[in-house]
């Protein structure tokens, strides 16, 4: 075999400047320290694995410039919060690609009708935010627990790919922590998500509202223009080890305004894991127009004595629909008390859920053991292994 010199020496170029390459050390660790700009603005310092730890301070004008040019374009950023109180005074908007991370930070609104975290509408099906990380930190207000505050302390709409996590966002008793209209592909985990104060009126609101976009659903986002309020719903939504506490708990949203005619939409594919969700006015989890839902391993307790609303798990479809009955729902190992009834399935207008699996869990009504679980509409039904109790 012929040995060729020429080729020999290339190959142990190539070989040096690969090892080479490889020792030297990349281009994020050469700008440790580097002061970041965006659009001019001094944001922070640039950390050893590339995040900026940004240059926050007791003053909100500061806060504000540096949180919105750090947070307000769409390219990949990762952002760290320093272990403060970060007051501001205008809703943040948020662009994709953004990682926050806020362990021991508070981020506080001084102004009480105006959200902490937003963003804009300008596409549909789900592309107007993409992308977004929030992990850890305090996220409340001023005057948290007035019942007058009636704004979401976090609302995303249009987006995708959305994770919270390790956070606690306050909210009161009229209002939402977090709302998500018209979003997929959402996880919530190991999040706080109460509302301060008490319950004085029969405003129902939750701290978690999973919402479909309609003019009277999310008038706010009705002014981004007609095509983003067509009765676009959520799928793919994930709430996993939250403690939720509200007038409700959790919801899916339905209206039946404009006629009727957003009855026939629905969210897809819910999954409520290892929570505890109580509602104090009305449902725990309220689960309305909503297919393929996955109930497991939660306590829900609707502690309300309104008797139409106070059931600890409530799942129902309106509008007459072919796509429910595709879908498999699954209660399991959940802990579910309410006042009427415990965990209540039902479906109005003639339409049907698919196959539904009920096992293994602990229902209690006040109204009776008999009544702790109330099931129709289902396609198919497997009950088994569940214990009812009157609900003392």
């Amino acid at each position: 075999m012929k040995v060729y010199p020429k080729v020999i020496s290339l190959c142990l170029i190539l070989a040096i400047v690969a090892g080479l390459s490889i020792s030297a050390p990349q281009t994020i660790f050469a700008e440790e320290g580097k002061i970041a700009k965006v659009n001019g603005v001094e944001i922070g310092t640039v950390q050893k694995d590339g995040s900026i730890l940004l240059n926050v301070s007791k003053s909100s004008g500061n806060n504000q410039s540096i949180l919105s040019a750090a947070l307000g374009d769409n390219k990949k950023r990762t952002v760290v919060l320093p272990k403060v109180k970060v007051p501001i005074y205008n809703a943040i908007f948020i662009g994709s690609n953004k990682t926050i991370k806020a362990k021991g930070a508070t981020v506080y609104q001084n102004s009480p009708d105006t959200p902490i975290l937003i963003n804009s509408c300008t596409k549909t099906n789900y592309k107007s935010l993409k992308n977004v990380t929030i992990n850890g930190g305090v996220w409340t207000m001023k005057k948290i627990d007035k019942p007058s505050r009636s704004t979401s302390t976090f609302r995303f709409a249009h987006a995708n790919n959305i994770k919270i996590k390790n956070a606690r966002v306050d909210t009161n008793y009229i209002s939402h922590a977090l709302e998500i209209i018209a979003c997929k592909k959402v996880l919530v985990e190991n999040c706080k998500l109460i509302a301060k104060g008490k319950q004085k009126n029969d405003i129902y609101a939750e701290p978690l509202q999973i919402d479909i976009s309609t003019k009277a659903t999310a008038p706010v986002i009705a002014q981004y223009g007609k095509k983003f309020v067509k009765g676009q719903t959520c799928k793919n939504i994930t709430v996993k080890n939250c403690t939720v506490k509200g007038s409700r708990g959790i919801c899916t949203n339905k209206t039946d305004t404009e006629g009727g005619k957003w009855l026939k939409k629905h969210h897809f594919n819910v999954k409520i894991i290892g929570c505890k969700v109580t509602g104090m006015k009305t449902e725990a989890l309220c689960l309305h127009n909503v297919a393929g839902v996955t109930v497991k391993n939660n306590k829900a307790y609707s502690k309300g004595s309104d008797y139409n609303y106070n059931i600890g798990c409530y799942l129902a479809s309106f509008g007459n629909n072919k796509k429910t009955s595709k879908y498999a729902n699954v209660f399991s190992k959940n802990t579910i008390k309410g006042g009427r009834n415990g965990l209540y399935i039902a479906t109005y207008k003639g339409n049907k859920f698919g196959k539904t699996t009920i096992k293994s869990n602990k229902l209690y009504a006040k109204s009776g053991s008999s009544v702790a679980l109330g099931v129709s509409g289902c396609k198919k039904t497997i009950i088994k292994n569940n214990k009812k109790y009157k609900w003392k």
